[in-house]
């Protein structure tokens, strides 16, 4: 048969139909698969948070999503059960990261389930959350849609650093993340984008004197950089 795969960003009420026929049957022989949220699948189908991965018209794999302000979070993403183990799923993923990217998302979160989905995930690049001290699974990962600025251990004059504790317990502690910065642009040649938990230490160097340092949530009044789950930094002028 010949392979002719589409991103089917409007599924039909036959495309979801097709796409239970197979979960059922999943179900049945196996015990496994995501008919057990069948419910969420169609609420999903009714929301427009529902697309397909077609082969001659007919879905062999199917994401539910939803929307955060600055990120989509894949809910469940699924490939046929004969059709895995081929490529296809890297191939369905990286066809709705374009589609989200175009979008104007700037990442992607997701919560591994089942825990044997978590090494794809990685091959896909995705980073694992950090322990932001909330109830958050081990298992919560993301990957930038967009190339952002990359952390170093450089020990610049002009950088910005990120604690994963509060204001008062750094003086044990040593900054989680560093990016290096150029002080002679208040715009960052790349965006930095990730998760954090708003009390966190948040520090702005700029020529070896330090020009801002408090929690995340106090630490801007002019641009703004909290994106729940997301700190995303884009400007240097405080």
């Amino acid at each position: 048969m010949k392979l002719d795969f589409k991103l089917n960003i409007s599924p039909t009420k036959s495309d979801l139909k097709e796409v239970e026929k197979w979960l059922i049957e999943e179900e049945k022989t196996s015990g496994n698969g995501f008919y057990c949220k069948w419910k969420i699948i169609e609420k999903a189908f009714r929301d427009k948070e529902f697309i397909t991965l077609n082969n001659n018209d007919l879905p062999i794999g199917f994401l539910v999503w939803s929307k955060g302000e600055i990120y989509v979070e894949i809910d469940i993403m699924e490939i046929k059960p004969e059709n895995r183990n081929s490529g296809i799923g890297k191939y369905f993923f990286n066809q709705i990261a374009d589609f989200f990217k175009e979008k104007g998302f700037f990442a992607i979160k997701l919560f591994c389930s089942p825990i044997e989905s978590e090494g794809f995930w990685r091959k896909m690049d995705f980073i694992k959350f950090p322990d932001r001290g909330y109830s958050e699974s081990e298992l919560t990962y993301y990957k930038p849609l967009i190339e952002t600025q990359q952390t170093t251990k450089n020990n610049s004059d002009n950088k910005i650093e990120l604690w994963n504790v509060e204001p008062y317990q750094i003086k044990n502690h040593e900054p989680k993340w560093t990016w290096e910065i150029n002080s002679n642009l208040n715009k960052l040649l790349l965006p930095i984008i990730q998760p954090y938990n708003c009390n966190w230490n948040l520090r702005l160097t700029k020529n070896g004197k330090i020009i801002k340092e408090d929690k995340v949530k106090y630490f801007s009044n002019k641009h703004r950089i909290e994106y729940s789950p997301f700190l995303l930094i884009t400007e240097l002028n405080e």
